[in-house]
C-alpha cells in the first residue's frame, strides 16, 4: 500500500503487527510505545499524546464543532463568574448572620439584667 494512501484502523493495526512480528512479540510494549512517540500520526515527535490532545485537534480543525466548544467555553466561564459571585455573597451572609448572633446575644444579656434589676425593684418594694 503507498504510503499516501489512507489507511483504515484495523489495516493500520495489521500493518504495525506484520513489521513488528505480531501479537505475540515480547517487545511489542516497547514498539508501541516507541511508534506513540515517535510516529508521524501521534502529534509531536517525543512527546506521547493525550486522549485530550486527539479530542482538541479535532474539535479545533472542524469549524463547527469549534464554534460548539467556544460557546461551551464561554457558558461555562460565566457560569464559574456567577459561582464565585455567589460564593462571596454566601460568605458575606454568614459573617452578616454571625455578627447579628453577637448583637442578639448582648440584647439578651441587656434585658436578662433589666429584667433582673426589675425583678429586684419589685421585691424591694413589696417587702
Amino acid at each position: 500500500m503507498k504510503e499516501n494512501q489512507k489507511m483504515t484502523m484495523g489495516e493500520r493495526i495489521q500493518a504495525f503487527y506484520l513489521q513488528s512480528g505480531g501479537p505475540n512479540n515480547e517487545k511489542i510494549n516497547k514498539l508501541l510505545e516507541k511508534h506513540l512517540l515517535y510516529g508521524k500520526d501521534h502529534g509531536a515527535k517525543g512527546y506521547k499524546e493525550t486522549f485530550e490532545d486527539a479530542f482538541m485537534e479535532t474539535v479545533l480543525n472542524d469549524p463547527s464543532l469549534l464554534l460548539m466548544y467556544q460557546h461551551l467555553q464561554r457558558w461555562r466561564a460565566k457560569k464559574m463568574k456567577q459561582n464565585e459571585r455567589g460564593e462571596e455573597e454566601l460568605h458575606r451572609l454568614i459573617e452578616r448572620l454571625k455578627a447579628l448572633e453577637v448583637e442578639l446575644t448582648n440584647i439578651k444579656v441587656t434585658l436578662e439584667e433589666k429584667h433582673s434589676n426589675l425583678k429586684r425593684k419589685r421585691d424591694f418594694v413589696s417587702f
